[in-house]
């Protein structure tokens, strides 16, 4: 349940600091990229130098949210509505969180950002000191055979998540211009620790409840494993399908140009 809960954080967090775009507003005009972004040539070898300094440029401007490059505000980041379903192995659950208020997202650290412009392939790692959620949750099902019932509030605590992340693309052509889509990711992840709380649990039962929530943050190695492989297809669909709106929007030339033609 609680790896659930990663789920929902780590994918976003991704997303956002790739600069990622929730639908938006699309930008008007000739000059459509940020003035404050640093342009990187994609033909010269400084180029995952010229990358790294320009997204750890970004850092600052997280808090608020970056419009041009569709990113939200970030702290708190807040999502109406998450639905995670598990129907496999030892855990089978339907659950939805509403109302989803996420902290910490701009609190990372870019371990590795590495392209590969010949081979179309992105590489990036980072690593969260600290995630924090709190929503409204409604959950039903069971996890290693105990059932699992109950609304409230709940609150989630993920420490040291990192975050290795490698993306291919394909050029393909959009209005006399040439733009890329991402045809395969890659993603692996791991975390130190997971502390969560769910109330409400058991119509209200607090002694079912409190054992339940024991079992959770007791066991949640265990469980990450049995959710692995939901949580991994989970993150490569969302970022395949995020990734691509940015790169349908802007060309490959407007988001690397190269320098000598």
């Amino acid at each position: 349940m609680e790896h659930m809960w990663m789920t929902t954080k780590t994918w976003l967090a991704l997303l956002l600091l790739l600069g990622v775009a929730q639908t938006q507003a699309k930008p008007q005009g000739k000059s459509r990229l940020p003035s404050f972004l640093t342009v990187c040539y994609r033909d010269l070898p400084t180029l995952n130098e010229c990358a790294r300094k320009s997204f750890k440029s970004l850092k600052p401007r997280l808090m608020d949210g970056i419009p041009e490059m569709y990113i939200p505000q970030m702290e708190p980041l807040v999502v109406p509505e998450v639905k995670m379903d598990q129907d496999s192995g030892a855990i089978y659950l339907h659950s939805v969180y509403k109302n989803v208020k996420i902290s910490g997202i701009s609190n990372h650290t870019l371990n590795e950002l590495r392209i590969e412009p010949s081979k179309l392939k992105f590489i990036f790692s980072m690593t969260f000191p600290e995630l924090r959620m709190e929503a409204e949750y409604s959950i039903k099902g069971k996890i290693m055979m105990m059932p699992l019932l109950g609304d409230g509030h709940c609150k989630v605590n993920l420490t040291n998540i990192t975050m290795q992340t490698e993306l291919f693309g394909q050029e393909y052509q959009k209005n006399g211009a040439t733009h890329l889509k991402i045809i395969n990711v890659k993603v692996e992840y791991t975390l130190s620790d997971v502390k969560m709380q769910l109330d409400n649990l058991f119509n209200g039962d607090e002694a079912l409840g409190k054992r339940m929530n024991d079992f959770l943050n007791e066991n949640w190695k265990s469980l990450a494993e049995e959710v692995r492989p939901l949580m991994t297809k989970a993150l490569v669909d969302i970022m395949r399908a995020s990734v691509d709106k940015m790169f349908a929007e802007y060309s490959y030339d407007e988001l690397m140009p190269k320098k000598n033609k």
